[in-house]
């Protein structure tokens, strides 16, 4: 038993993004977001570009290598209040990698549209290299503080520093 939970604790340190210890996570935070002891982190842009884009018919889909489960929970127990309402669909590493194209490829079949329709923001090259092989019509570049420093592939994608943007201000 000691020895599953050190695996486990060494999985979580090296950030490894695996299914099922993505699941696990989900479970053991449930209960924390439940009694209010955990409240989801989000940035001061997310809600009113959320709220900006329900009245303006845009759909938000969220795509993260937590699970389905987990983003459900954060997402409904956030600083901000309970965000569910405003998000059309949840992806996890279920549809595939987020560094393969054919995840996006597959996230764009779920969600009925062609990737040529889909805007794509992260902050995260790899993803948005993968998201532009798949065809994803515009994969945006994410600029928040601690982020990765930039290379010149990441340069080549549009870039947002505030989700604002998106909406035209």
């Amino acid at each position: 038993k000691e020895k599953l939970k050190a695996y486990v604790r060494q999985m979580v340190a090296c950030d490894v993004k695996a299914t099922g210890l993505k699941a696990l996570q989900g479970d053991m935070w449930k209960s924390g977001y439940e009694s209010g002891e955990l409240k989801g982190h989000i940035y001061p842009d997310f809600k009113p570009m959320l709220e900006w884009c329900k009245v303006n018919g845009v759909q938000v889909s969220i795509y993260s290598s937590g699970s389905i489960k987990a983003q459900k929970l954060l997402f409904g127990h956030t600083s901000g209040g309970d965000l569910l309402p405003y998000l059309t669909s949840y992806f996890d590493t279920t549809s595939g990698g987020k560094k393969e194209a054919a995840s996006y490829k597959n996230i764009a079949n779920s969600m009925g549209v062609s990737p040529s329709e889909i805007v794509f923001v992260s902050d995260a090259e790899a993803e948005l290299v993968a998201a532009r092989e798949a065809g994803i019509g515009h994969p945006v570049m994410s600029i928040r503080p601690g982020n990765a420093v930039l290379t010149g592939v990441g340069k080549t994608f549009p870039k947002i520093f505030s989700l604002m943007q998106l909406c035209g201000f």
